[in-house]
C-alpha cells in the first residue's frame, strides 16, 4: 500500500469536487408512475446518480406521501419524508383517467428507457399502460412494476404496506428477546430495502439492453425482496432449527449487543476472535477471562450458555462507564465498539458531512437543509442531490413543451380540460407560502415568451 494511499482516496472522492464529475446515468430517462414510498425510491436511486426522471402525479391530489408527515409535522410547507424519497425529479401532474391523459404518458414513454409503477396488481395495465401496452410502442423500455406479493398469483390482489411486507416476510418474527414478543423494524424498511432491489434490477436490465438491444418487464415484490434480508431462514431448511429472535445480540459474536452506558446512552460491542476477546478482557480488567476453558475458544463462546454468562460481565461494566470511556478503550485495546447514534449526532456528525453522505444542501425553493447524500461514493461518476422536491405539476410547461414540444395554447386547453393540473391549497402540495409563483420563471417556463 503506497505511503499516500489515504490521501489518494480522500482527494479521489472529495465531495467538494463532485459537481465537476459527470453522472452516471445521464440521459436514461424515467417516467415514474409511483406514489408512497417502495415505486418513489426506486426512481430516487436513479436521479441521484443522474437519470432524468419525470414523476407523474394526479392533479390536485399528488403523491399520498406529500401529506405522510410524521405527527403532522411539516418544513416549510412540504413533507420531510416525501422531500427525502423525491429529490432531483420533475414533477407534473396528468390526469390517467382521461384519455388525453394517456396519451400524454404513452407519448412521454416512447422517450423513456424506464417506467416505474407501484399500483396494485393488473390496474395500470387495465387502465392501458400496463407493460403490454407501453412495449409495443416502444420496445426498448425497461418497465418495473413493484407491489407487495407480485404481479401473478393467489396474493396478489393483497394490498401491502411496510408493516404488512415486514411481518409477511418474517422479518417482524425475528424482532425482539423471544418467542413472546415480535416487532416491526422502525422506519420503512419494508418499503427502503426492497427499493434498492427493485433498482438494481433496473440497472440490469439496462446492462442487458445495451447488450442486445432488448427491453424486458420487472415483477419487483416487497415481500420476496425483504427476505433477501434475512438469509438465516436458509438455517431452518438446512437444520430444521430456527434460530429465532436473537434481540440486540449478534449470535455469530461473543460477546455481542447493545448495552446502556453510565451516562445513560448505548453503546455496542462486537467481539469476533479471540484476539478480540482478549482486548476486551483487559479493557474490563479481567484477564483472567480469556483463560477460562469455556470462554477461550470462540467456538465456545458461541454456545448460548456462555453466551449469556460473557454479556452479563459486559452489560455490568458498560453500566459503570461512560460512552466515552467505552470508546476510548475499545481503540485503546483494539476490539470493535460504537455508540448508538440517534438522529441529530447523525445529522451533525462531522465525518458523515466530511464524506458526503450527509449533506447540507441549498435549495432555490426550499432553502438549506440537511439531507442524506448517496449512499455509494463513485469516484468518477458520483451521486448526487440536484434539487428537493417541487409542488404537484411545477414541471407542467418545461416537461410538456421540451419533450413533447406542445404549444402555450394546446398546454391552456389541457388545463382547461382538466387533462393537466396542479396543486389544491393543502400544505404539503402547494408552494410554500413564501414563494409567489406567479414570478417562477420555471413554473412559467415561456408562457409570455408564446401567449
Amino acid at each position: 500500500m503506497p505511503q499516500d494511499y489515504f490521501d489518494y482516496t480522500g482527494k479521489l472522492f472529495d465531495a467538494a469536487r463532485i459537481n465537476e464529475k459527470p453522472e452516471a446515468l445521464e440521459n436514461i430517462k424515467v417516467l415514474d408512475l409511483t406514489r408512497v414510498i417502495f415505486g418513489p425510491m426506486v426512481g430516487k436511486w436513479l436521479a441521484i446518480f443522474g437519470a432524468e426522471v419525470i414523476k407523474v402525479e394526479q392533479p390536485e391530489e399528488g403523491d399520498d406521501w406529500r401529506t405522510g408527515t410524521y405527527w403532522g409535522k411539516y418544513w416549510k410547507d412540504s413533507c420531510p419524508y416525501f422531500q427525502s424519497l423525491n429529490p432531483n425529479k420533475y414533477f407534473i401532474a396528468i390526469d390517467l383517467k382521461k384519455e388525453r391523459g394517456k396519451e400524454l404518458v404513452k407519448e412521454l414513454a416512447k422517450q423513456a428507457d424506464v417506467v416505474i409503477e407501484n399500483f396494485r396488481a393488473g390496474l395500470i395495465e387495465a387502465w392501458g399502460l400496463g407493460y403490454t401496452a407501453i412495449s409495443k410502442i416502444n420496445p426498448r423500455i425497461i418497465y418495473i412494476s413493484c407491489s407487495g406479493y407480485g404481479q401473478y398469483g393467489p396474493l396478489r390482489y393483497f394490498p401491502s404496506y411496510d408493516l404488512i411486507a415486514q411481518s409477511m416476510s418474517g422479518v417482524a418474527r425475528l424482532t425482539g428477546y423471544s418467542e413472546d414478543n415480535t416487532y416491526k423494524l422502525p422506519d420503512y424498511f419494508g418499503d427502503f430495502f426492497p427499493a434498492i432491489l427493485g433498482a438494481v434490477g433496473v440497472l440490469s436490465a439496462l446492462y442487458h439492453r445495451n447488450k442486445t438491444g432488448k427491453g424486458q418487464y420487472i415483477d419487483m415484490t416487497q415481500t420476496e425482496a425483504l427476505m433477501r434480508a434475512m438469509p438465516h431462514w436458509t438455517v431452518q431448511s438446512a437444520d430444521g432449527d430456527p434460530p429465532g429472535p436473537s434481540g440486540n445480540f449478534d449470535p455469530t459474536m461473543s460477546p455481542s449487543g447493545i448495552f446502556k452506558t453510565r451516562d445513560e446512552r448505548f453503546v455496542a460491542v462486537a467481539v469476533a476472535t479471540a484476539e478480540q476477546f482478549k482486548a476486551l478482557c483487559k479493557a474490563m480488567g479481567s484477564d483472567e477471562l480469556a483463560t477460562v476453558p469455556e470462554f477461550a475458544e470462540t467456538k465456545d463462546r458461541l454456545k448460548k450458555v456462555n453466551a449469556d454468562v460473557l454479556n452479563k460481565r459486559v452489560e455490568e461494566w458498560i453500566e459503570n462507564h461512560d460512552e466515552l470511556e467505552i470508546i476510548a478503550a475499545a481503540r485503546q485495546h483494539g476490539f470493535a465498539a460504537s455508540p448508538v447514534m440517534d438522529d441529530w449526532r447523525l445529522v451533525s456528525d462531522r465525518w458523515r458531512k466530511e464524506r458526503g453522505s450527509v449533506i447540507d444542501f441549498e435549495d432555490p425553493m426550499y432553502g438549506r437543509g440537511t439531507w442524506a447524500g448517496p449512499a455509494a461514493a463513485l469516484s468518477e461518476t458520483p451521486g448526487r442531490i440536484k434539487q428537493l422536491t417541487r409542488p404537484i405539476g411545477y414541471h407542467n410547461r418545461l416537461i410538456l413543451k421540451e419533450r413533447l414540444g406542445l404549444t402555450e395554447k394546446k398546454i391552456q386547453l389541457l388545463e382547461k380540460e382538466g387533462v393537466i393540473g396542479y396543486w389544491d391549497n393543502r400544505v404539503g402540495k402547494r408552494p410554500p407560502s413564501y414563494i409567489d409563483i406567479a414570478k417562477d420563471s420555471l413554473f412559467n417556463f415561456k408562457r409570455e415568451e408564446e401567449e
